[in-house]
């Protein structure tokens, strides 16, 4: 019998969470938790990758010396042109095109010209939220509910976004070569990597090992398809960043967080309606702008810009 497409949904949220626990999870073990059998956990999984609701686990280097990356916010006159220059630079990781408070994000292993800067920086570690199982609506109300009950007196930090810019960690060029071919699918098998790299498994098991400590490892959820949300960038000014990450940790899509010059940035995807609207605004549209309201006004966050992401291009490097 064919699954529904609520058991369907049902199924793709239960392998997000095991490979957010469990990158490398056996496929058997998913199998056996969704009760189903090789070929059909084999087609959810597909299924779920190709359409963007489950993005495969994905890595990204820590903050140390031996890994600087540099982080520009710019306003351009020729956003458009400029985008399209640096896509065959081999020095930019990611680079956007936005509208809102800059016009162009670059992310870059090298300093560059930064004449046209809004912000710029060193960047922080990356931390990645576990999209938790909720409606928009509920997350609306646990976020505004979270706001009313915070105090600032009893906030205590835990320094979720490290830096570690006077340290370096062992990092050769296997390990390089290893970062490159499993970045955007951390899921593949040994075997054709050996053949490729001719390095052996058990360096290849070495280096696996040594992830959590060199790499932000996580798996990306979005349970409508990633098509169907707008791309937001939350630039927050706040002395109370722990609070702020774990508040746009209940939005029921992946956040992605990170620190440049002393900013908290948020990169999120949501659903139109609770950003902005096109016509007469109804009560339940445009609520993350006034929770950000609230915040500013709750003295939480002392100032807020943001921007839409229009269009984004990444490298392997």
């Amino acid at each position: 019998m064919r699954p529904t497409p609520i058991q369907k949904r049902k199924q793709y949220r239960t392998i997000y969470e095991l490979l957010f626990e469990n990158p490398r999870i056996f496929a058997k073990t998913i199998s056996l938790t969704l009760g189903v059998n090789r070929n059909a956990t084999s087609n959810r999984m597909k299924e779920a990758f190709e359409m963007g609701i489950v993005f495969k686990p994905q890595l990204r280097r820590r903050a140390y010396f031996n890994f600087l990356e540099y982080v520009y916010f710019l306003n351009c006159k020729n956003p458009h042109r400029m985008f399209s220059s640096y896509i065959e630079d081999r020095t930019i990781a990611y680079h956007a095109q936005m509208s809102g408070f800059a016009n162009l994000l670059i992310i870059s292993n090298t300093e560059i010209d930064s004449k046209n800067s809004v912000l710029e920086g060193l960047r922080s570690d990356y931390h990645v939220s576990f999209a938790p199982d909720h409606s928009w609506d509920r997350t609306i109300e646990i976020m505004q509910e979270k706001i009313n009950l915070f105090e600032t007196k009893e906030y205590i930090p835990r320094n979720i976004l490290q830096t570690r810019w006077d340290e370096t960690i062992k990092w050769n060029s296997e390990y390089e070569k290893l970062f490159r071919i499993f970045k955007y699918d951390l899921r593949q098998t040994f075997t054709p990597v050996r053949k490729e790299t001719l390095i052996s498994s058990g360096k290849i098991y070495e280096w696996l090992r040594s992830l959590n400590e060199c790499c932000t490892v996580f798996t990306l959820y979005y349970p409508k398809m990633i098509s169907n949300y707008d791309n937001y960038l939350f630039m927050f000014e706040t002395n109370y960043e722990d609070f702020v990450i774990d508040l746009f940790s209940e939005l029921p899509t992946s956040t992605t967080f990170f620190k440049v010059s002393g900013r908290l940035f948020a990169f999120t995807h949501v659903e139109r309606q609770y950003v902005r609207a096109y016509d007469f605004c109804k009560p339940k549209e445009l609520q993350i702008p006034l929770l950000i309201d609230d915040l500013i006004e709750r003295g939480i966050v002392k100032s807020e810009e943001h921007a839409l992401i229009e269009c984004y291009w990444r490298k392997e490097i």
